[in-house]
């Protein structure tokens, strides 16, 4: 049986959808600029995860962008001339084009997602020399690998080659900036997730003593029920008993 606070989601569940539609938001447009970081930190994708394809066409745009541009400012005189001038910026693409091959090989030799053997939407293991990191102040937890051990490394060779004009730094150091937002926002969203989950059980818990009984918000863990009660305690029990939606777990779904 499962049971559902209505009383919860519409009082309290005050979701502020502006700010969701931009972490959405954010967080799909930064997928490709974390990818070009995570084919050379993590390892063992989700199959619905990491894309393959995705990785080839971000290469095709960054390919030619540094032509489009030179050309677009009049100071390209032919394709491979563009390549030599940016061979750096080439090189790394080369080099990630390799990463994203090995990534995709591991996925074929994963068990299948069909069998419950592995997380199909999986952002890949962390490295576990992260793990072994010490910064003073800093754990090097889950989290703070994501947010910010992993694309710290990236932001500084950005930010030297930048500094020096060269092109790939400023890529670099964008989509350093978008890994560790992007992680940050996820982890924002779970956080909600679990913290509405929380709160919901309290809120379950703690009606009762709130809404039928009158005990203070000092007494029922911070739980105020706002709203004008029956005088009779009877139909206060009633109208609790009409807070909670129950179904069957199989329907849910």
């Amino acid at each position: 049986m499962k049971t559902k606070n209505l009383y919860y989601h519409t009082v309290f569940r005050r979701t502020n959808f502006i700010k969701l539609a931009i972490l959405t938001f954010f967080l799909a447009v930064a997928s490709w600029p974390r990818l070009l970081i995570e084919v050379f930190i993590r390892k063992n994708f989700g199959e619905r995860y990491f894309s393959f394809s995705t990785a080839i066409i971000l290469t095709w745009l960054l390919g030619i962008f540094p032509y489009a541009w030179d050309y677009s400012h009049g100071l390209s005189s032919g394709f491979w001339s563009t390549v030599m001038v940016h061979w750096l910026w080439y090189a790394y693409l080369a080099v990630f084009v390799y990463f994203a091959w090995q990534r995709r090989a591991e996925i074929k030799r994963q068990p299948g997602v069909f069998d419950f053997a592995k997380f199909s939407l999986s952002t890949g293991v962390i490295d576990p020399r992260f793990y072994t990191l010490e910064i003073p102040g800093i754990d090097s937890s889950p989290r703070n690998i994501s947010i910010l051990f992993e694309p710290l490394p990236f932001f500084i060779v950005g930010v030297i080659l930048a500094y020096f004009g060269v092109g790939i730094g400023f890529l670099l150091v964008a989509s350093s900036i978008c890994y560790s937002l992007s992680y940050a926002g996820a982890y924002h969203l779970g956080d909600e997730f679990v913290m509405d989950k929380i709160d919901e059980m309290i809120c379950s818990e703690e009606m009762v003593d709130s809404f039928v009984n009158d005990r203070p918000a000092s007494e029922t863990k911070g739980f105020e029920a706002y709203g004008r009660r029956p005088a009779n305690p009877e139909f206060r029990r009633k109208v609790v008993d009409s807070f909670f939606d129950k179904e069957d777990f199989a329907e849910a779904f």
